[in-house]
């Protein structure tokens, strides 16, 4: 069999056999592909306690017929402290969900791989809000995937947007205008501020974004209006956002 060297991350895992675990793993070389790694779960193996979900290191695989065989890790990323950190823990489980979901197995997307590591080194670091950062992730996933929301001018009929009777509109993809928002059925609302804050989110600047001083309102806005846009572009509700939602600590 052909062996390969990779930079994995662990998106699912499942237990096998006596001691075996199939995994799904996200490669910046091969993209997403599952794998099995032998024996992992005996005490004496060399991976015993480290291939678990949000794992990420440089791995040694083997080809196989069906699925490539997991030889060797060795972490790059330490995701232990999620563990211990209930909405952490719920958030980088929506990146790993998010991921395995929009990715096709075996198709390369190393801007989308350097958004997941970096999603989850930064959740791993207790000074950095994590509902700002799962916020973060999903606008530069809409961004990768071609599908984010239009916030400069009305998504419906292009004009520009107002300060009230804004709505927000996964289906016409993105903030719409007071008279569209009147004129079709009413979509939920959102203000002109939320609006701001998205766009700062959307620019790209980390340092500028993460300055700004978000309340619960201005937090649950921006993570309903980007859950929304995924959900709906995936045509599925994703049960990591709906666990996240229900943990997440106020602001």
């Amino acid at each position: 069999m052909a062996v390969y060297s990779a930079e994995a991350v662990v998106l699912r895992k499942v237990d096998y056999g006596e001691a075996d675990r199939i995994l799904t793993l996200f490669t910046r070389e091969r993209g997403k592909l599952p794998a099995i790694a032998k024996a992992v779960r005996r005490a004496k193996s060399r991976m015993s306690g480290q291939l678990d979900v949000f794992s990420h290191g440089t791995m040694m695989l083997a080809e196989g017929k069906r699925m490539d065989v997991v030889t060797q890790f060795q972490r790059i990323t330490r995701s232990d402290g999620l563990a211990a950190d209930l909405p952490r823990s719920a958030a980088a489980a929506v990146v790993v969900e998010v991921a395995d979901k929009v990715l096709e197995e075996r198709h390369p997307q190393p801007e989308l791989f350097a958004v997941v590591v970096g999603a989850l080194e930064h959740l791993s670091h207790t000074e950095i809000n994590a509902r700002m950062e799962l916020a973060d992730f999903l606008t530069r996933v809409l961004s990768e995937l071609g599908y984010a929301p239009a916030l400069a001018e009305c998504a419906r009929c292009g004009k520009a947007l107002g300060e009230s009777g804004l709505g927000f509109s996964p289906f016409a993809g993105g903030v719409i205008c007071a008279d569209c928002n009147r004129a079709d059925l009413p979509s939920p609302p959102i203000s002109s501020r939320a609006v701001k804050v998205l766009r700062v989110c959307a620019s790209g600047d980390r340092d500028l974004f993460f300055r700004l001083r978000l309340d619960d309102i201005d937090l649950g806005a921006l993570e309903g209006a980007l859950e929304a846009q995924l959900e709906h572009h995936l045509d599925r509700q994703l049960k990591s956002i709906d666990f996240a939602r229900k943990v997440r600590r106020p602001a």
